[in-house]
């Protein structure tokens, strides 16, 4: 015999779930989006070189 899903009732165990600030990302305005920060200060240490794409085991067998 089946039993529905709301038969059963629902049983208290006590349990109080914590509310949790939500996250929000600050907007920036659209100048600021398209122009970049006027405030920014690049820290790399050195310049940035794409990867370079690595070959792989039948390519660095057959290439000449």
């Amino acid at each position: 015999m089946c039993i529905p899903h709301g038969a059963m009732g629902s049983v208290d165990n006590g349990y109080v779930k914590e509310d949790k600030p939500k996250k929000s990302i600050k907007r920036v305005s659209q100048e600021v989006f398209e122009k970049g920060d006027p405030n920014f200060v690049d820290e790399r240490v050195k310049p940035y070189e794409p990867q370079k794409k690595k070959k792989g085991l039948l390519e660095s067998l057959f290439s000449s």
